[in-house]
């Protein structure tokens, strides 16, 4: 039986679901760590096919990540994720919204990364770390926390695949908190990846360097992005201006 199996064998029992929670993440590490085991012993192989779990299962599962997260068992709720990723789960149906809610609301950073860091290594997973990334960045700026924001930006950058919406998450976000600076350095990785900024967000980089009185910048700025998709050259003049107005910068 699959470690995930297990779990949800013991959860068939409703006297499993109103255990302690510690007692159930116990019970989770102990299979999470079976997992890593066997997955570490096929690490030379291709990953086989997922196991399928019915929605049954999926509800289970979904009771159990926001009993964990509210025990403050974050570990143990990532690990039920990382597992539950192993199989054909989708993204959008688990319960992740508390979980990210739970690991954005810590004074650090150690859950968010060690999530992060689960989905690199999941053979499964590897192709949610755009939206989970996404969901992290949205909630700490949210609770205007933009330099954590940042640090899943940079893991992100590393192991992530460019995608506009997360580019775009973090511009608003700088923007929105009044950090010019920080956003137009990303709208600079943003350009250089070969993404075009929309409409909605030229215009918030516009506004914000209006409101930094930097009236000039923004004329030419916006008048530049306009241009941005048509060919190399006016990416090229865009990314000069850029520069230009990053290492003039005072604030």
């Amino acid at each position: 039986m699959k470690p995930l199996q297990h779990i949800l064998t013991r959860s068939q029992n409703s006297h499993f679901l109103s255990l302690p929670a510690q007692h159930i993440s116990s019970f989770i590490s102990h299979f999470h760590s079976h997992t890593l085991s066997c997955s570490s012993c096929a690490s030379n192989e291709q990953p086989t096919s997922p196991v399928s779990l019915t929605p049954e299962e999926l509800g289970k599962i979904n009771l159990l990540i926001p009993r964990l997260c509210s025990s403050n068992h974050l570990k143990e709720a990532i690990n039920l994720v990382d597992t539950a990723l192993l199989t054909n789960a989708s993204l959008k149906s688990l319960s992740l919204s508390p979980l990210i809610h739970h690991l954005t609301s810590q004074p650090d950073m150690v859950h968010s990364m060690s999530l992060l860091h689960h989905l690199k290594h999941n053979p499964f997973a590897q192709t949610h770390i755009n939206p989970i990334s996404l969901m992290l960045i949205s909630s700490y700026f949210n609770k205007h926390k933009p330099k954590h924001a940042n640090k899943v930006f940079d893991f992100w950058s590393k192991w992530g695949s460019p995608n506009s919406v997360v580019f775009g998450a973090m511009v608003n976000g700088f923007c929105r908190l009044g950090l010019g600076l920080e956003a137009l350095k990303v709208l600079r990785v943003m350009l250089n990846a070969g993404l075009v900024p929309g409409r909605d967000l030229r215009s918030r980089v516009y506004r914000i360097l209006l409101r930094e009185a930097r009236i000039k910048e923004a004329k030419e700025l916006n008048e530049g992005l306009g241009c941005v998709g048509g060919g190399d050259e006016g990416t090229k003049k865009v990314l000069a201006l850029l520069d230009h107005v990053i290492e003039n910068w005072t604030e």
